[in-house]
């Protein structure tokens, strides 16, 4: 929302801006994306929302520009969780066309005093996560979030906060945008790098959607923690197993479902060193009954908690659900394991139809 006024004086009063350090740009990729005028509107906005003011004067740029910058300033700072961008601004127009004394008004969901003991309450919880965190290399350390933050916090549709951090940390329950913030923040206080990317998803729920971006050494990767749980599709498989389809992930595995949309430009992501499955050797680029029968075999005797299949394509893995959910394979596979004592009593269950030609044999 906009308003104009007559003009007065030129504006000469020094905006302030919040200072960020080189250190501190190599976390915010929405920044580095700017040209010199939208970062220097960056930092006077981050000034002001840091400052809970409720009018910010900012350097006078074009309505796109404004909305640009406001987009790339919340993406880069989940810490934000008292303001979701929503704001109106006002400025003067010049008798040439220019405009001047543009100030942006924020609308805060907290004022200063309770986001700051919020604030207190999310970095305990932040800290407790990350204290348990591995030593290892940085592959690991984002496998870590990952995992807690399906393990520990539910997907809930109705969840209140949802559209920030407070629903993760405070509240143990969010939708995708609060798993992709939580991520952010965890990972960046880390020391890792990690952004939000926005856009659609197609598929059995089509509808907006936030996942994320990280970074191991040169290479980019996407990084899906909503469908890495797959209580996202379905509340009864909640905390059954976690989908590693969507962990360090490249573009080729996510462009059938997501689409990005223009609010940063992003970097090509076509490594595949980190797929879960390839490097765990549970990954088919065929279907082959005797092949699948011996893996289910070698688990049972290994008294594996659960059996994980991923195909390289549809029609082989309809031709594995076939076999495994229709057919008698995993019957057969039981019956003759040594690992099953005659009139033992076992049971499976079996779980598939995501995006990602997952299957999940999870033994009972």
């Amino acid at each position: 929302m906009s308003s104009q006024e007559e003009p007065e004086e030129e504006e000469t009063a020094e905006i302030p801006e919040r200072e960020i350090t080189e250190e501190q740009s190599a976390y915010y990729y929405g920044y580095s994306t700017l040209n010199g005028e939208e970062q220097t509107v960056y930092r006077q906005l981050a000034a002001g929302i840091e400052n809970f003011q409720e009018k910010i004067p900012v350097d006078s740029i074009s309505q796109e520009q404004l909305e640009k910058v406001m987009r790339v300033l919340m993406a880069d700072h989940p810490e934000y969780f008292w303001t979701d961008g929503t704001s109106s601004y006002t400025y003067q127009e010049l008798p040439g066309g220019g405009v001047q004394n543009m100030e942006i008004q924020p609308e805060y969901q907290v004022d200063s005093q309770e986001a700051s003991s919020l604030r207190e309450q999310i970095e305990a919880k932040a800290d407790q996560w990350i204290a348990a965190a591995p030593q290892g290399d940085t592959y690991d350390k984002i496998k870590y979030v990952y995992e807690t933050l399906i393990d520990q916090v539910a997907y809930e549709e109705n969840s209140s906060q949802n559209q920030n951090i407070r629903s993760v940390f405070l509240e143990g329950k969010t939708v995708c945008m609060g798993y992709s913030k939580a991520a952010q923040y965890l990972l960046n206080r880390m020391g890792i790098f990690c952004t939000l990317v926005t856009g659609t998803v197609t598929g059995d729920r089509p509808s907006s959607h936030a996942w994320n971006l990280v970074r191991i050494g040169e290479q980019y990767y996407y990084m899906d923690v909503t469908w890495g749980n797959p209580g996202y599709l379905n509340p009864v498989e909640n905390d059954a197993y976690i989908s590693y389809s969507y962990l360090c992930c490249n573009w080729d595995t996510i462009a059938p479902t997501h689409t990005p949309d223009d609010t940063i430009p992003l970097p090509p992501c076509q490594d595949d060193s980190y797929n879960y499955y390839k490097n765990k050797g549970r990954w088919y680029e065929t279907y082959d009954w005797n092949q699948i029968y011996q893996v289910i075999q070698n688990d049972l005797a290994q008294g594996a908690e659960m059996t994980e299949l991923r195909f390289a394509s549809q029609d082989n893995y309809d031709l594995a659900v076939q076999e495994l959910v229709q057919g008698s394979l995993i019957q057969e596979a039981v019956q003759n394991s040594t690992a099953v004592a005659p009139g033992q009593s076992f049971s499976w269950q079996t779980y598939y139809g995501g995006s990602d030609c997952l299957i999940i044999i999870l033994w009972q």
